[in-house]
């Protein structure tokens, strides 16, 4: 499944963001294993030979669906930007997880096992995490430019805790919805890094 990778990027005619629609829609349909090169086209509704006209691979394409989760996420921290609170970052992050298609978010966890099952695709997987700790980390300097805070640890290092409470929150919600209080656990996290950043800027 996996090709050669080349700098093969034409001008986009907006064909390439159809194609990584539709290979998403293919994956929370069939799982990750359908995504070939023929499923998407056909999803996507182009003739197989030309896919590669836009991507270099299945692996680019793959990478292109994580950016645009990561990308849906971005979107929702910036909605829930402006009040000050880091909390309203999260909540509008999640947001966007609720409102998608479950099988979408699920998808996603699919694709990491998956990737890490293969050696010669865990890259894809490492691409996947560190789109989200990079959303995670830009979000949190955002929140601590915008209110003057100061965090305890390394950016990186609260990114990190941040997309691991998503990863396992997204899970939980996916599996016991009626049980997993999403916005108590959101404000209790956002709650532990302002006070941590509190003390912080106090030792200073």
């Amino acid at each position: 499944m996996s090709e050669p990778r080349a700098p093969r990027k034409r001008a986009d005619d907006g064909r390439r963001a159809e194609i990584i629609e539709a290979a998403w829609r293919l994956i929370a349909r069939e799982g990750v294993a359908a995504a070939t090169t023929r499923k998407v086209a056909q999803e996507a509704g182009v003739p197989a030979g030309s896919l590669h006209y836009w991507f270099a691979g299945m692996d680019e394409v793959l990478e292109e669906v994580v950016a645009a989760v990561a990308d849906e996420l971005r979107q929702g921290a910036e909605a829930g930007a402006g009040s000050g609170q880091l909390v309203d970052r999260l909540r509008g992050a999640f947001r966007a997880v609720r409102d998608n298609d479950p099988g979408r978010q699920l998808a996603m966890y699919e694709m990491t096992a998956w990737a890490l099952r293969k050696p010669r695709l865990a890259h894809i997987a490492q691409h996947q995490y560190a789109e989200y700790d990079r959303l995670a980390t830009k979000q949190l300097a955002a929140w601590a430019d915008e209110t003057g805070a100061e965090l305890p640890v390394d950016p990186a290092v609260a990114g990190t805790f941040i997309t691991a409470l998503f990863d396992g929150l997204t899970l939980s919600w996916l599996a016991n919805p009626e049980n997993t209080d999403v916005d108590a656990v959101l404000t209790f996290a956002s709650v532990l890094l302002e006070q941590h950043a509190s003390i912080a800027a106090q030792a200073q």
